[in-house]
């Protein structure tokens, strides 16, 4: 496996559709590859507004077989509020048909992201336990759409997000389950009774070495308890993925990725200060998984 690629640029953490280039080599290898880029693509907005640019992902993804379906809240300002879309690759057989719902995490300049984000007092979740407020109100704007388009489709379905996107992908599989789910930087969603309602839920979440995202919020707070959804897919500080490594490793690795970027990255002009933040990119997760042949292989469809 070649040096895979790292963005320190606040570009790509603040702004993750503005490089482009989504699936520009045609589909990827792999499941979680295909994932990385369609939770890339979902930050895809018609700027300074934030609604979806419907025309962008469209052409990118109607060349490969996919049609796409929208959901947004309704009625806000400039397009604010929650964002995912469903593209679905259909074939009369259904084992060779494959549906991704991907939805976008927090954009820092759409107030209502951060104030879902900040919302961390729990609310009662209808299968079981308690959930983080702020991303239960936020999937509640377009939940029974999709799960209405969910229901329509016959075949895989695979449910990806970062960020506050991941969360928003975790709360989906606990009411709708999918084939699979794969989740990116994703913070703690729910105590220990939510998560146990999750535990047949085929799920790989990735956390990026130093992502600060992915450690909040805490496990205690104000009395609160918070917990992760299955074990991490870590993605050390040379890109590497290592499946549910003991905390030692992890903090002895973080410890010298985040020593090492202070050398490397901190000072450079339009970097990210510190690796913490810069490890959220969602480039810096889709460059790592397309590099690992160890996940899920994508089918073979006749139409592609």
């Amino acid at each position: 496996m070649g040096e895979i690629a790292y963005s320190a640029k606040k570009v790509d953490l603040f702004y993750p559709a503005r490089r482009g280039g989504f699936l520009s080599t045609g589909l990827p290898r792999t499941e979680a590859a295909l994932c990385a880029e369609m939770m890339r693509m979902a930050y895809s907005r018609i700027e300074p507004d934030f609604s979806f640019d419907r025309d962008q992902l469209k052409s990118i993804l109607g060349p490969l077989g996919f049609t796409c379906q929208f959901f947004e809240t309704v009625g806000t300002p400039e397009g604010m509020g929650s964002h995912g879309f469903l593209a679905a690759h259909a074939d009369p057989d259904p084992a060779k048909s494959v549906a991704v719902v991907a939805f976008r995490g927090t954009d820092a300049a759409d107030p209502t992201d951060l104030a879902s984000d900040a919302a961390f007092l729990q609310t009662t979740w209808p299968n079981g336990g308690m959930v983080h407020r702020g991303f239960a109100e936020a999937l509640d704007h377009i939940v029974d759409d999709l799960k209405a388009a969910i229901d329509q489709f016959k075949g895989r379905v695979l449910y990806t997000g970062h960020s506050l996107g991941a969360a928003l992908a975790t709360l989906l599989a606990s009411v709708r389950r999918p084939d699979f789910l794969y989740t990116f930087g994703s913070p703690r969603v729910g105590n220990a009774q939510f998560v146990s309602t999750l535990q047949d839920i085929n799920h790989h979440r990735f956390v990026h070495c130093c992502d600060v995202v992915a450690r909040i919020p805490p496990q205690e707070i104000a009395g609160i308890t918070y917990e992760h959804c299955g074990v991490p897919y870590y993605i050390d500080r040379n890109g590497v993925i290592v499946q549910d490594p003991d905390d030692t490793a992890i903090e002895k690795d973080r410890l010298i990725a985040a020593a090492d970027y202070i050398v490397e990255y901190a000072w450079r002009v339009g970097n990210v200060a510190v690796r913490e933040l810069a490890d959220h990119a969602p480039i810096n997760y889709a460059n790592a998984v397309a590099a690992d042949d160890s996940q899920p292989k994508l089918a073979t469809w006749k139409s592609i």
